[in-house]
């Protein structure tokens, strides 16, 4: 067997971890398209190392390789964000309903502290509220004991990201998924596993529903409005 150099492979880590979170920030949003030889200048990296951690963010489907525009971060369409929510559902339902036996004091510690910041900051900034909302699943999947599920709901999580376009952001909407967590919370801190289950499935589903209804609503508002009307 024939092993790639050490130093060289480390490269093609930093590079991948640096670009993955610059997608994941939205520094580099979905559509972009990643240049190797404007990557390689910014990073002061030769061009290898980017080529090939930009092919393992496309494996990650992080980003998308086209055959004239070459490599673009990823962009979901709605049945892509429907296809995410309905397999999150099944993962975070099913970490709920294990972390319920498993989740530690210090944990359930924890999502409390999250939740607590959370609900400062629906009504005021919803891009730390989505932080936060990625950091309450984070430690219930984390909580749930089964390291397979936690790896994969990991990569989901990934890409969850890029579906930021699309995800609601009205104090209302913040506020209602706040108080679903804490169903949630409270079901897990009462050791309540299909409890917990459920409120996270219905939950997941409810988001999904209201995008679902939303898009709907923008392609009705569309068709029934006059030529060059504006609807942003």
């Amino acid at each position: 067997m024939v092993f790639q150099p050490v130093a060289s492979a480390r490269v093609v880590d930093v590079v991948r971890d640096r670009l993955r979170q610059a997608i994941l920030a939205g520094d580099l949003a979905p559509g972009t398209r990643l240049s190797v030889p404007e990557l390689a200048r910014q990073l002061e990296v030769s061009r290898s190392p980017v080529r090939e951690a930009i092919l393992l963010l496309v494996g990650e489907g992080l980003a998308v390789e086209h055959s004239r525009r070459g490599v673009e971060v990823a962009q979901l369409c709605l049945s892509d964000v429907l296809e995410l929510y309905e397999l999150r559902a099944a993962t975070d339902s099913l970490a709920a309903a294990l972390a319920a036996d498993r989740m530690s004091a210090t944990e359930l510690t924890a999502l409390r502290g999250v939740l607590d910041a959370q609900g400062a900051a629906a009504l005021r900034d919803a891009r730390q509220f989505r932080t936060l909302d990625s950091r309450f699943h984070l430690i219930i999947v984390q909580s749930s004991g089964n390291a397979r599920l936690a790896r994969h709901a990991e990569l989901l999580s990934r890409e969850m990201c890029l579906a930021g376009p699309w995800l609601l952001g009205s104090e209302a909407h913040l506020k209602l998924s706040h108080e679903e967590h804490r169903v949630i919370e409270r079901a897990l801190r009462q050791r309540d596993g299909p409890g917990a289950e459920l409120a996270m499935r219905a939950h997941l589903r409810r988001i999904a529903s209201s995008i679902r209804a939303l898009h709907s609503s923008h392609l009705s508002s569309a068709l029934h409005s006059p030529p060059g009307e504006n609807h942003a």
